[in-house]
């Protein structure tokens, strides 16, 4: 069973390469970050392996809105965007494939082997 992350009719403002991680800003402070292989549609590009040349899938995803974002109990990340493209990225054997963060600054991350952490927002001072 898939758990929402509650992104539904968030948009990708803008999608950045550095090193081995791919952001993913989305409106209202909201962000995607993957350091593993993923797959858009029918495309498999690794953060790590693939140049930044080859990020053209994923360069498109600014400006789509999200539809649908789930997480399923091994830690596998799928976003559905409202145009059809498909973002999926499953965890990693050695590394956080991905992580969820929020404005308030919960995080969830997908564990290394699979799994999935969670941390509350810090206490207010």
């Amino acid at each position: 069973m898939a758990t929402d992350l509650d992104l539904r009719g968030r948009a990708v403002v803008s999608v950045a390469k550095y090193d081995y991680t791919l952001w993913l800003k989305l409106m209202g402070g909201y962000g995607i970050t993957i350091e593993s292989p993923l797959t858009i549609d029918d495309v498999v590009l690794s953060p790590q392996d693939d140049p930044v040349g080859e990020f053209g899938p994923v360069r498109r995803l600014a400006g789509l809105t999200i539809e649908k974002a789930t997480v399923d109990k091994i830690g596998t990340l799928q976003v559905h965007f409202r145009d059809g493209t498909r973002l999926v990225v499953e965890p990693d054997p050695h590394y956080e494939a991905w992580n969820v963060s929020r404005p308030d600054g919960s995080l969830i991350v997908c564990r290394p082997g699979g799994g999935l952490s969670r941390w509350a927002p810090p206490p207010e001072r």
